[in-house]
C-alpha cells in the first residue's frame, strides 16, 4: 500500500518536472522570438516582421505539440507509454514543422532571413538547454 503510494508520488514528481522543464524552455523560446521580431519589424519592416512571427510560430507551435503529447504520461510502469509518446510526440513535431514551413512559403513572400532566424533561434534554444541548466525544479 505505502508502496503504491510512494510510486504514485514519484510518478507525479517526474511527470511535472518534465512539464515544468517544457513550460520553462517554451517560455524562453517565446521571449527570445518576441525580442527577435521587435528587432526586424523595427529595423527591416513590415514584410520581416511577418516573416518572423512566421518562423516563431513554425518554431513554437510544435514544440508546445511535442510537450503535450510527450508528457502525458509518467512513472516506471507508464514506460512503455512514456517511450511512445515521446514518439508520438516527436512525429507530430516534425509533422507541424513541415506543414508550417510550406504554409508560410506559400503564404508570404519573404524575406526569408528573418523566418530562419527565429526559427534557427528557437532550435538552438532548444539544443542548448541542457548548458543553460534548466532544472525540474
Amino acid at each position: 500500500m505505502a508502496a503504491d503510494r510512494n510510486e504514485a508520488t514519484n510518478h507525479s514528481a517526474m511527470l511535472h518536472g518534465g512539464r515544468n522543464m517544457a513550460t520553462k524552455l517554451i517560455r524562453l523560446q517565446a521571449r527570445i522570438s518576441t525580442l527577435m521580431i521587435v528587432l526586424f519589424g523595427v529595423f527591416l519592416g513590415v514584410a520581416a516582421l511577418y516573416t518572423a512571427i512566421a518562423g516563431a510560430v513554425i518554431g513554437l507551435i510544435p514544440n508546445i505539440a511535442f510537450a503535450a503529447i510527450a508528457f502525458r504520461h509518467g512513472g516506471a510502469r507508464a514506460a512503455p507509454q512514456v517511450v511512445n509518446n515521446f514518439y508520438a510526440g516527436e512525429a507530430t513535431k516534425m509533422a507541424l514543422t513541415l506543414i508550417l514551413f510550406v504554409l508560410a512559403f506559400i503564404v508570404l513572400n519573404g524575406p526569408w532571413f528573418p523566418l530562419f532566424a527565429v526559427f534557427i533561434a528557437i532550435t538552438l534554444t532548444h539544443w542548448l538547454a541542457p548548458i543553460l541548466h534548466f532544472k525540474s525544479n
